[in-house]
């Protein structure tokens, strides 16, 4: 076209084309740049989505959030190692029987808002770990001097018998249909300050049975021979039990496991108390992370300032750490005598006859009928 109307076109070059030092594409920086910066934002997100989705209590504010009865102590997790341990008698000086000791502190404060000595000792649901935090909470007591009762009120699943070594083949349910008396089924727990009354043989109506009077005229009579009583019962949203039984008790004191127990059955748990007129004396979070600090490495000897580590060892004058920790032991000692002594008076002429009357009533029982 150009040809025909009689025109042309020139190139003229201006600047020589020179070769890159380096490459246009990709570029590396800006690349990581944005890719840091995506992957900022991938993660701020993936955290926000989990936190919202997250359904389960894991901390105190959780429980804030949910109710405004104070949490009276968090127990850690014991890691590889019974589920059901009493850390009182395992590990005196662990961080599970500190958090169980300042719980027995708080309960002594809720114990003087309100008026009477005995509470209820509850979950939202099986497994949370009400029993051992009522047995570690009852051994805590009657190491402070005070006698203390333990029943075991769980009429469906009873485990505080078991969880002790005792004999739960006769208690609450023999005294209650006449069969026994008081005296003959309540355990000492050793030579301390601590009485257990087991559940008994599982009865086929439990809620009748603790709403009754007889169990009324008998609590009656437990609050004047024992200063604290503590009663296990079951958990809250499966039966009606645990409602049912505390109010004749000055509270309930509410169990909830970290990391197991959801935010909804929490929620559905204490509309089921509210709606029953229930009053929560404070919460309980078990199995919450284990936080090492300072004073429990004290107790554990896990402070690491005053480990020399390598191949050369020097000595050095004793810390007032150190003049502690020699100055705790002779009461460590005397805690292992003691546990030890109580495990032989259970296995004692004591225990033995106790067992023996047991299943004496149980076999006159079969036999009437």
């Amino acid at each position: 076209m150009l040809a025909t109307s009689g025109q042309s076109v020139s190139a003229e070059t201006i600047v020589p084309a020179s070769v890159p030092n380096r490459p246009i594409e990709p570029d590396p920086v800006r690349n990581l740049a944005l890719g840091a910066l995506a992957g900022l934002l991938l993660g701020v997100a993936f955290a926000v989505a989990r936190q919202a989705l997250d359904q389960r209590v894991r901390e105190v504010r959780d429980i804030d959030a949910l109710s405004d009865r104070p949490v009276l102590s968090s127990v850690p997790y014991r890691k590889d190692d019974d589920p059901h341990a009493l850390y009182l008698d395992i590990d005196p000086f662990g961080p599970q029987a500190e958090a169980v000791r300042r719980l027995r502190t708080n309960m002594m404060f809720v114990d003087v808002t309100t008026g009477k000595h005995s509470f209820v000792v509850s979950s939202t649901l099986p497994g949370e770990g009400k029993t051992t935090t009522a047995i570690n909470l009852a051994l805590a007591m009657s190491d402070a001097g005070t006698k203390v009762l333990l029943m075991d009120a769980d009429l469906r699943h009873p485990s505080v018998a078991t969880n002790m070594g005792l004999e739960g083949a006769v208690g609450l349910t023999t005294v209650l249909l006449g069969d026994a008396e008081l005296e003959d089924v309540v355990q000492r727990w050793g030579g301390t300050n601590l009485h257990v009354l087991a559940s008994g043989e599982t009865p086929p109506n439990p809620s009748e049975l603790l709403g009754s009077t007889k169990m009324q005229d008998l609590f009656d009579r437990l609050s004047e021979d024992y200063d604290f009583i503590l009663v296990d019962t079951p958990p809250v949203l499966p039966v009606t039990d645990a409602m049912v039984i505390e109010k004749l008790t000055g509270g309930m004191l509410l169990i909830v496991a970290s990391g197991e127990t959801r935010k909804r059955h929490l929620s559905e748990a204490l509309r089921t108390l509210e709606t029953t007129e229930t009053h929560i004396a404070g919460f309980v979070l078990t199995k919450s992370p284990p936080q090492p600090s300072a004073y429990y490495n004290y107790y554990n000897g896990d402070d690491a300032p005053t480990r020399p580590e390598g191949a050369r060892k020097r000595r050095r004058r004793p810390s007032r750490r150190d003049r502690r920790m020699q100055a705790s032991r002779p009461h460590a000692e005397a805690a292992a005598r003691a546990r030890a002594d109580r495990a032989r008076l259970t296995e004692s002429s004591e225990g033995l006859e106790f067992r023996a009357r047991s299943r004496r009533r149980i076999d006159e029982r079969a036999d009437q009928s």
